[in-house]
């Protein structure tokens, strides 16, 4: 199986130091580093099971948008956008309602894995929509668990879910499906991903989109919360197919807004993430101090 991973903040090798790892939690959480490590594991039962038919793409960043996917696996059976979640505890998905059992109760989890999938899932499909990609199965959505701990009740859940005692059934199923596609298809569409081209220019000759395209366009973006780069342009709300949208508008002549000067950095960091580890040492000096003075006097 091919990889190509496209994780922020790892070296060649694949390893990630210290810094790094500080880096990476204070910009994207402290959730970044137990999902790559649940990623990883995911990873490598994929490599052992699945042969070059197949290319998973790693922590994707969807053209010059802000969505990062975080594994897109892309074979000749089709595609599947997949969360890995280390969660653990008792948790339930009906339909697209997703939270945890306490007491017998269902309690919302602020975040919804079951909508968040579907998301990135649809995202994916746009995405290569707009790039003239025809998908004959679409995208599948995939929810996995890597954490034996976790335990999911399960409702007709708006996606596929995947427990961590059937994950090596799972990636087998996957090797032995019927290929919808061959593999110049599957090959290019990880370089519409991987390497999209620049987007064709309006022609002249389209007629402008009546005001009315406009609302439609804010109505598809708010219902899956994210927009592409170019979208108002098309005119077409994001489940519209191709064959259907609207011509293009001619582009506006928009004034760039002033360049901001980058800020200072020291050893790859901002002020403001030194000055966190700063705080976070010292409140580690006193910690130490107090022992110590504990052990001193008390002792």
């Amino acid at each position: 199986m091919r990889i190509i991973d496209k994780t922020p903040l790892v070296e060649e090798d694949g390893s990630i130091s210290a810094i790094n790892r500080i880096k990476g939690t204070l910009q994207y959480g402290f959730s970044w580093y137990p999902d790559l490590q649940a990623q990883q594991k995911v990873i490598d039962i994929f490599e052992k099971k699945l042969d070059k038919k197949f290319t998973l793409i790693r922590n994707l960043t969807l053209g010059k948008s802000k969505i990062t996917v975080p594994l897109i696996l892309i074979g000749t059976p089709g595609i599947q956008v997949i969360f890995v979640t280390h969660l653990q505890g008792t948790y339930r998905a009906k339909n697209d309602a997703w939270g945890t059992i306490s007491g017998g109760s269902l309690k919302e989890s602020s975040i919804n894995l079951l909508k968040r999938t579907a998301k990135l899932s649809k995202a994916v499909r746009v995405y290569l929509e707009r790039n003239d990609i025809k998908l004959p199965d679409g995208v599948e959505p995939i929810l996995l668990s890597i954490n034996p701990a976790l335990y999911i009740s399960s409702v007709r859940p708006i996606i596929r879910i995947v427990m961590s005692d059937a994950v090596d059934r799972f990636v087998a199923s996957l090797a032995q499906e019927t290929p919808v596609m061959s593999l110049e298809a599957v090959h290019e569409i990880v370089e519409a991903l991987v390497n999209p081209r620049p987007p064709k220019p309006p022609s002249q000759a389209k007629k402008e989109v009546p005001v009315q395209d406009a609302s439609s366009v804010s109505a598809g973006m708010k219902e899956i919360d994210f927009a592409f780069e170019g979208s108002e342009a098309t005119g077409a709300p994001l489940d519209a197919p191709a064959s259907v949208r609207p011509p293009f508008k001619k582009p506006r002549q928009v004034a760039r807004p002033p360049v901001k000067k980058a800020p200072e950095t020291y050893l790859g960091m901002t002020g403001k993430q030194l000055a966190v580890i700063g705080v976070m040492g010292l409140a580690l000096v006193c910690l130490l101090v107090t022992l110590i003075l504990y052990a001193v006097l008390f002792l």
